[in-house]
């Protein structure tokens, strides 16, 4: 995949946005006046690391992440990322648990995917209900989200998901067939 593809630059946009918009709401919530001392606050970051596809992974908050193995995906005529790509599509399911003790939104995270050394190109198809991220609403403690992302691989066998929770926060996590 090249990166002037519509999805990419989609993607992009949307990551770019909400990233302005954690940084808009940190600036607005800040606690420190002018011209005092106090340091910014420190940002914890927990460790992401490395599974197989259909093992849980819990982050040291508590947010448990399980990507499920690639299955063959059939995009409706209206996808958006499959035109003019060579491959085969396929589809994760990603499922979320939201165990820490503050509300987590899934749409803030952000999937790449290689599949056979190539960048595999993401497919946006609402008709399927298969969008870039997962969707917007806000799970409380204890909830759970599930839900599918496509991509357009080289090999369906090689793939290989990299999965980062937020924009700010969470090392990446990697999911692979072994």
């Amino acid at each position: 995949m090249t990166s002037s593809t519509p999805v990419r630059r989609r993607r992009t946009i949307v990551v770019a946005v909400a990233a302005a918009a954690l940084l808009a709401a940190a600036g607005c919530t800040s606690t420190a006046s002018a011209g005092s001392s106090a340091e910014p606050a420190e940002v914890t970051t927990y460790a992401g690391g490395q599974t197989t596809f259909e093992e849980s992974f819990a982050y040291d908050n508590g947010l448990v992440v399980e990507v499920g193995k690639p299955s063959a995906f059939v995009p409706s005529q209206s996808a958006d990322g499959v035109e003019g790509v060579d491959g085969k599509p396929v589809k994760v399911r990603v499922y979320i648990v939201n165990g820490t003790s503050r509300d987590y939104v899934p749409n803030t995270l952000e999937v790449t995917v290689v599949s056979d050394g190539e960048d595999a190109a993401q497919i946006l198809d609402p008709a399927s209900r298969i969008e870039l991220t997962g969707p917007g609403l806000s799970l409380a403690p204890g909830d759970v989200a599930a839900f599918d992302l496509a991509f357009v691989v080289q090999d369906p066998a090689d793939v290989t998901v990299t999965l980062i929770p937020s924009i700010a926060g969470y090392e990446p996590l990697v999911f692979t067939a072994a």
